[in-house]
């Protein structure tokens, strides 16, 4: 799915001219912290609507979307993966998973085990780590099987095994959909067909 944004302005944080992202390609977006690089995210995604500007999903405006047909484009085809992972945390792995997915249990464990949560189905999702919760999020978005993937530092509370593992996966994934990944780790620009310097990008 082809992702355009032109004139898009945010008050008091940024102005973005034009930024466009061709179905299929795998984006990697980084910059210095409070530039609004989530913020964007945020944007593509359909929750927040531009001061000014255009968002075009297959030359679609998102802007001209009343609230419930955006509601309803976005759990169709977009799969947000936020530092703030939304996940249910009184309910188990298998539960927060069924929320997203009709599979059965075994697919869901196969999914699991490759990010190392095997065995974690019927655990509550408050108890685990916060490492463990970010895998989880991202295990579930990708259940979901959007047509696009943002994904917000979804390799920040993990360690260097289950930070390749989380970015293999999403990449395994995402082969046929559009990625736009916001990271301050530039040791996965190479899994990336490009690299954007927000800061370059904005006025």
């Amino acid at each position: 799915m082809d992702i355009e944004l032109r004139g898009v302005e945010v008050a008091s944080l940024f102005k973005l001219n034009h930024l466009f992202v061709p179905a299929h390609e795998k984006v990697l977006i980084f910059g210095p912290s409070g530039t609004g690089k989530t913020s964007l995210l945020h944007l593509i995604g359909g929750l927040w609507r531009p001061l000014h500007g255009e968002i075009l999903f297959n030359g679609i405006n998102l802007c001209g979307m009343r609230d419930n047909e955006l509601s309803h484009f976005r759990r169709r085809q977009v799969g947000l993966i936020f530092q703030r992972m939304n996940l249910i945390e009184h309910m188990t792995c298998e539960e927060n998973l069924s929320l997203v997915s009709t599979q059965r249990n075994g697919e869901y464990e196969e999914v699991l085990s490759k990010v190392g949560l095997l065995g974690k189905l019927k655990v509550k999702a408050g108890s685990l780590s916060l490492g463990e919760q970010q895998r989880l999020a991202v295990v579930r978005v990708l259940l979901q099987n959007p047509q696009v993937i943002l994904a917000d530092e979804p390799t920040s509370s993990l360690d260097e095994v289950n930070a390749f593992n989380v970015m293999q996966l999403l990449l395994e994934a995402s082969q046929k959909k559009t990625l736009i990944m916001v990271s301050h780790d530039l040791r996965l620009q190479n899994h990336f067909d490009r690299c954007l310097d927000f800061g370059k990008m904005i006025a």
